[in-house]
């Protein structure tokens, strides 16, 4: 399929890229960097009066304990409202972690590679198994709003830039009541908040070129904000790279106005397009083709005694041309409420509606040869255009999808050091008409041993229709082979000592009724059942990770991974085609002074099955890898 065809270009994407970028200038930032040897904290627990029964940042929706003195940790105790803790079990990386971060070029979604628990498909290539679910089951979010793709072709930059994001989640499973529709994890990232001050910023390499710019509106009304990249260099990567034609922009905007005290308006708009073919002599075959468009209209305010609200409504648009079908569009119009209302002084609930409404324009694509280097002597068959064409026709109809959701969930604070959230979501799907409901469940906990160590477990269930690798606009139709279900376990720990931070845990996860093109049809050719096919998709291992200052001079990183990923169907059971045993990384920033900082990055991990899928041989439950 079109990933797997990629796979060799994004690598010579990747090699040119990493001879051609430049370093990212900035004009401006609003945030000095942080010292190595003082690594912002991962959480940080704000000091509240008593006085009012709570105290609500109209930003932030996710909630978070606040401190009190260690006498009155069994008594009275009061939670608030803010932005900037994940819930138990997430990684959550701030703007100064993300910014200082060696080897992800500032680039907030990027950041997450770096994480246990994310096994890449192959270095330098934007898509992830993360706890053994594919890429398919992994959402992508930005505020909020659901993105089809993270990076530009290749090995690109991010299609929401640096400057618009203040921090970056990471859900590996069980994720928040607010998140669904996905058996797997959530990437989730939140703008920074307007700003009633001018700030500009800038990026210039030899590959593409971007910039961003906000200014406050007169009367301290409000702000609004601009920005956008452009490949400028992709003529020079092309002569670099012959074989290969790239092209990608993105663009963001974003109106936000005081409408009271406490109430605020905002207009938030963004997209993205790339284009990635390869060619040999006269000869192009195009692999990627897409754009995405989002625009967001939001109102956020404060309620009475306490607590927020959001109400917004999204207006989407999702392209992709060639690649097994002559074009599809999906015209999306969702809407969401969310409410967060503290309750009593010990606890805080929110909870939520939201309907999404997917329109599908779909051109089926005639079956072309295939004449490049991809298809004659690469991972792509002779016959992979047909066979796609095909296919696609049966996957992807003309069709209006109808998704409903209602959740809840509630923060409650056992003491000082411990809580536990329980919250439960439920799905409605309709396509075509056939119609599915699911109920899932789940209960998470942070439970303070010490004042510099913490217990996480947490359990949960997710539910998703049919999966397909994530590309604008191609969704399976018709809820073929019903809901993927997901049952998610883990149990770790977190702590403090000095300046490092330290996280470990084991995890376990089994995805009955997996669609799995990518890690579980491997060599089976391109027909619609790969992409339909059923199997038990079951992962399990160990995460361990720690981050801080080793001198005053030197802030390091490590992350490991030790896990088994398999899939099973009817009595045979064999390694995902992506399974990674080992996967660790260390990386190192040295601040050199006068504002010089120079860092390194290193990954390694260990080989997936050597063994292609035969039709006519059994395959091993403990085949060869791939050195």
């Amino acid at each position: 399929m079109v990933t797997a065809g990629a796979r060799a270009l994004l690598a010579l994407k990747l090699l040119a890229l990493s001879l051609l970028a430049l370093p990212r200038i900035a004009l401006a930032q609003d945030d000095a960097p942080a010292h190595p040897d003082a690594p912002p904290p991962e959480e940080e627990t704000p000091v509240v009066d008593n006085d009012p029964p709570a105290r609500v940042d109209n930003e932030g929706l996710i909630v978070r304990p606040s401190s009190v003195p260690e006498e009155e940790a069994y008594g009275p105790l009061e939670v608030t409202v803010g932005g900037d803790k994940a819930p138990p079990g997430a990684v959550s990386l701030g703007r100064k972690q993300i910014q200082e971060m060696p080897g992800v070029l500032g680039d907030p979604y990027r950041a997450v590679e770096v994480e246990p628990g994310v096994t890449p498909v192959a270095s330098g290539v934007p898509y992830y198994f993360i706890r053994g679910a594919p890429p398919g089951n992994i959402g992508y979010f930005f505020d909020g709003i659901q993105v089809p793709l993270l990076f530009h072709v290749g090995a690109g930059p991010g299609v929401i830039p640096p400057g618009l994001v203040q921090g970056v989640d990471l859900h590996l499973g069980p994720y928040p009541a607010s998140f669904g529709r996905l058996a797997g994890a959530v990437v989730d990232a939140e703008s920074v908040p307007p700003r009633d001050d001018w700030r500009a910023e800038g990026v210039f390499r030899t590959i593409d070129i971007g910039g961003m710019v906000e200014a406050p509106l007169p009367d301290d009304f409000g702000s609004v904000l601009v920005g956008g990249h452009y490949a400028v260099g992709a003529a020079i990567l092309s002569a670099a790279v012959p074989s290969v034609d790239i092209d990608y922009w993105d663009y963001q905007g974003r109106a936000s106005i005081k409408t009271s005290a406490t109430g605020r308006a905002t207009v938030l708009a963004f997209g993205a397009y790339d284009y990635l073919a390869s060619v040999e002599d006269d000869k192009r075959d195009v692999l990627l083709d897409s754009d995405f468009h989002r625009i967001d209209l939001r109102y956020d305010d404060q309620l009475p005694g306490g607590g927020t609200i959001r109400a917004a409504t999204t207006l989407g648009l999702d392209r992709s041309r060639g690649a097994g079908v002559e074009s599809v569009e999906d015209f999306k119009v969702g809407a969401r409420v969310i409410v967060e209302k503290p309750f009593g002084k010990r606890a805080v609930v929110r909870g939520g509606i939201d309907a999404m409404i997917d329109v599908y324009d779909v051109t089926p694509g005639d079956a072309q040869e295939c004449t490049t280097f991809v298809c004659e002597s690469g991972p792509l068959g002779s016959t992979t255009e047909e066979e796609l064409s095909d296919a696609f026709r049966i996957l992807f109809p003309d069709r209006i999808d109808l998704a409903l959701s209602g959740w809840a969930d509630m923060l409650i604070m056992l003491n000082k050091r411990s809580s536990i959230t329980p919250g439960i979501r439920l799905d409605y799907y309709h396509s075509l008409g056939e119609s599915e409901f699911a109920i899932d469940p789940r209960l998470v906990g942070r439970f303070g041993i010490t004042d510099h160590f913490r217990l996480v477990p947490a359990v949960g269930l997710a539910s998703q229709p049919a999966g397909f690798p994530p590309l604008p606009g191609l969704t399976i139709g018709g809820l073929p082979g019903g809901l993927q279900r997901a049952f998610q376990t883990s149990f770790g720990g977190e702590g403090e000592i000095g300046p490092v931070d330290l996280r470990g845990g084991v995890f376990g996860q089994a995805i009955f009724n997996l669609t799995d093109a990518i890690g579980g049809e491997r060599g089976g050719g391109f027909g619609a059942d790969r992409f339909l096919n059923r199997s038990l998709g079951l992962a399990y291992g160990l995460e361990a990770s720690a981050r801080g200052a080793l001198t005053r001079h030197i802030f390091f990183l490590a992350s490991y991974t030790l896990s088994r990923t398999t899939r099973s169907r009817l009595t045979v059971t064999v390694p995902s085609a992506y399974d990674r045993t080992h996967v660790a990384q260390v990386a190192l920033l040295f601040d050199l002074g006068k504002n010089w900082k120079a860092g390194t990055r290193s990954l390694f991990y260990t080989g997936f099955p050597a063994e292609e899928v035969n039709p006519y041989r059994p395959r091993s439950e403990d085949p060869d890898r791939v050195k």
